[in-house]
């Protein structure tokens, strides 16, 4: 398996990977973030900082989990 050349990592308090933020060049290409608990959230984001600020807004930096929407 290869590592994106385009990619974000993001780890908690312990040093763990929780998520990656990565570019996807299928169709259509996107940004995407993939957690340890979503490995595939079906979303493309048209900008890095996009896919970056729904991590920080929508998910749990300590587990990667996808925060309830209330």
């Amino acid at each position: 398996m290869s590592i994106p050349a385009k990619m974000i990592i993001f780890g908690n308090k312990r040093d763990e990977e929780v998520a990656r933020v990565v570019f996807d060049e299928t169709f259509p290409p996107g940004w995407r973030i993939e957690s340890n608990t979503r490995q595939r959230f079906e979303h493309k984001f048209s900008t890095e900082l996009e896919a970056c600020n729904i991590w920080h807004l929508d998910f749990d930096p300590e587990t990667g989990r996808l925060r309830q929407q209330g």
